[in-house]
């Protein structure tokens, strides 16, 4: 995955399409569609988004569909949207569903005028023209070339050197789920006593996701290198169940893998609330600490319910960027 280390240099060579005018359906009445087929144009928010091939099925298991996936980010856009405005995405596209082959997208070759991008350098010197989530009709337009899973840089446009959250996988390959619940209380137990707060969720694939919101004042290197401590604390506390050994072949059975790896310019891991391109259609979801306790499971949380999960149960994540910290780093 390219790895960006520059910031914005030249005019973007985007090639820039006017939005598609015409009849078009608000996002009530769009919602409000049963099975619909073909294209359609939403206005969200008084931009016109075309959509098309709504019928087209993305989980077969499930009967799935890309009109379900698009309506799922409309109900649950203002959950999502503060992890991803204004950071450039790492496109996962996903095209003609969850079985078919997936590619990425880093560099946007065209889009419709109103999709924002930052023209940035990567490590080999390639010039890219990153696209960057800027509001609900800009995740619309992503889901709809097939963005399944929403994957954003941990910075800002503003801030692209410095990120504002550390992102810690807990990654359990073969190791119990129990453990995987296990190592993330011990993970907690680790920042509480370092006076950080820290927020899990579920990856929506096989692990749990601990992030810990910051103030964008120290750079990726350094927050990286915190990082790389946290998790090797959290190693040393409890060997039999958690590593940070890179290798799976030398990892114990029951080990799960603190994985801090990803805290580098240009990466990411799926957002908070994102769905994931997995059975099920399971999606990222933020939890208490109450519910790591009980038990929770991946399995919880799918585009389904969701939506109404939220409605019913509120945002666990709800305060997370106004406890913004600033790192103690020697």
């Amino acid at each position: 995955m390219a790895n960006p280390k520059a910031g914005a240099q030249k005019q973007s060579g985007v090639k820039r399409t006017p939005a598609k005018k015409g009849d078009s359906i608000s996002v009530a009445e769009f919602l409000k569609l049963k099975q619909p087929k073909g294209d359609l144009i939403v206005d969200v928010e008084g931009q016109p988004v075309p959509v098309t091939s709504l019928e087209r099925v993305y989980w077969t298991d499930e009967k799935i569909t890309k009109f379900d996936l698009l309506s799922y980010y409309l109900h649950i856009s203002s959950h999502i949207m503060p992890f991803l405005k204004n950071r450039p995405a790492i496109l996962q596209r996903w095209p003609r569903g969850i079985n078919a082959p997936m590619f990425f997208q880093q560099d946007l070759e065209s889009a419709p005028a109103f999709i924002k991008t930052a023209h940035l350098t990567n490590q080999v010197g390639r010039e890219l023209d990153y696209a960057v989530y800027t509001n609900t009709a800009s995740l619309l337009h992503f889901v709809n070339l097939g963005t399944i899973e929403q994957h954003p840089w941990h910075s800002t446009t503003a801030n692209l050197d410095k990120p504002d959250w550390i992102a810690i996988d807990l990654d359990p390959k073969k190791a119990p789920w129990e453990n995987v619940l296990q190592v993330a209380l011990v993970t907690k137990a680790v920042c509480d006593e370092i006076g950080l707060t820290a927020f899990p969720k579920t990856s929506g694939s096989s692990g749990i996701h601990i992030y810990l919101p910051l103030k964008p004042t120290n750079g990726y290197e350094s927050v990286a290198e915190f990082s790389r401590l946290l998790a090797g604390e959290v190693a040393r506390r409890a060997p039999g169940i958690a590593t940070v050994e890179r290798t799976i072949a030398k990892r114990k059975r029951d080990q799960v893998y603190v994985d801090w790896m990803q805290n580098a310019r240009g990466k990411s891991l799926a957002a908070a609330f994102t769905a994931r391109a997995k059975p099920k259609a399971t999606v990222s979801m933020p939890l208490s600490w109450k519910q790591i306790e009980q038990g929770v499971k991946i399995s919880d949380f799918t585009v389904k319910n969701v939506p109404a999960l939220l409605r019913k149960t509120g945002d666990a994540w709800s305060d997370f960027f106004d406890r913004r910290q600033k790192l103690k780093l020697p």
